[in-house]
């Protein structure tokens, strides 16, 4: 890591809301003269937009610009991460440490292990994975917010080299970021996710789905959409290209708790037309588990 008196250099891969919020975090008040922030991205106009919003110092087209940083933090579709953290071992070293904000972690590090025993000594960067349980349904720049991990819990799954130092320095920067950090082993997240995030995402989707269906037939149905359905379905705008592939990453794990799911909806369908019945199910639901 750089020494006492300079900032630690960070490269955001991906200036979305995640990578976005991460830099304006960083680059608070209080810790303005910690960190320094390159930003990278594949647009001009976000990098424009990141350097107007204050998330980042210097704005990057280019992945080379993540040399000689002290963390890479790459915020980009799950699909993206391991090869994108292939580019980084031929731009950087040993002493830069990468890290990733993705939702699907067991895969990612199996590709990551495939990279690693290809790579030369040199080039042997640390991976600590990581996924922010933070987040809101719009996308962009443009919806970054300093506050986005105040509280929030950031998983750390480990890492396929050098744990105990990477692991450090990465928890370090979610702490400053102002998340609680969780350790947990990749599979085991991968599981627990599909139920608490991945599921209600499909639900969401498929809900609005209906709807959308109904309403060609139905246009006074926006009149009866209040919070119930709207609490439902608030997930339902976020990015395909960034959904679709955690899906389909995390796809056996999804499926396991779709499974459950379908069997409890059948229940509720037989027991519909006896209250008693029906009612139970519903206290079911609310009982201590």
């Amino acid at each position: 890591m750089n020494g006492k008196n300079k900032k630690i250099k960070i490269a955001v891969i991906g200036l979305g809301q995640m990578g976005g919020s991460l830099g304006l975090a960083l680059k608070n008040r209080a810790l303005k003269n910690t960190y320094y922030i390159i930003g990278i991205a594949r647009k001009e106009e976000t990098l424009k937009k990141a350097l107007k919003a204050g998330a980042v110092d210097k704005g990057s087209l280019f992945l080379e610009d993540a040399k000689g940083c002290d963390i890479a933090v790459i915020c980009a579709p799950v699909d993206t991460i391991a090869g994108i953290y292939k580019r980084l071992l031929e731009i950087t070293d040993q002493k830069t440490i990468i890290t990733d904000a993705g939702s699907v972690k067991f895969a990612i590090e199996k590709q990551i292990s495939k990279s690693l025993l290809s790579a030369p000594r040199r080039a042997a960067a640390s991976f600590v994975g990581s996924h922010p349980m933070a987040g809101r349904e719009k996308n962009g720049i443009e919806s970054a917010d300093a506050a986005m991990f105040a509280g929030a819990n950031v998983i750390m799954t480990g890492g396929v080299l050098d744990f105990c130092k990477a692991g450090k320095a990465v928890e370090k920067m979610w702490k400053d970021a102002g998340a609680k950090i969780i350790k947990m082993d990749s599979k085991k997240h991968d599981d627990l996710a599909a139920l608490t995030s991945h599921l209600p995402h499909v639900l969401a989707f498929c809900l609005n789905k209906i709807y959308k269906k109904v309403k060609k037939k139905n246009k006074e149905i926006d009149f009866l959409t209040a919070g119930s359905f709207k609490s439902m379905t608030r997930v339902s705008v976020s990015s395909a290209d960034m959904w679709g592939p955690i899906f389909n990453l995390n796809a056996a794990n999804i499926d396991k708790y779709l499974d459950s799911f379908i069997k409890e909806l059948l229940v509720f369908k037989k027991s519909l037309r006896d209250k008693n019945k029906i009612k139970r199910e519903i206290l079911k639901t609310q009982s201590g588990g």
